[in-house]
């Protein structure tokens, strides 16, 4: 489970965007999943997976084409609006 503080920093960063806090926090488990899977130690796992929170916000990087479902949901709920 995800720490409060890491939902109220998700919970933050989603005011303003195309993203719900959920789907944040999708994005934020697979990057927990991607730290495990990599061969990288020199970060830390939270500092990686809101890294890839962050490559997705801005649609930059890696974390746009990775989490290409979430951001395709994401962008159909805004055009829903």
């Amino acid at each position: 489970p995800l720490s409060e503080s890491v939902k109220k920093t998700l919970r933050e960063k989603a005011k303003g965007t195309m993203f719900t806090p959920a789907q944040l926090q999708a994005v934020y488990r697979r990057g927990q999943g991607a730290y495990l899977g990599s061969g990288s130690r020199n970060v830390p796992m939270a500092a990686w997976a809101m890294g890839r929170v962050n490559s997705v916000l801005s649609g930059k990087g890696g974390g746009r084409k990775a989490d290409a479902d979430i951001v395709k949901k994401a962008r159909a709920r805004k055009k829903g609006k």
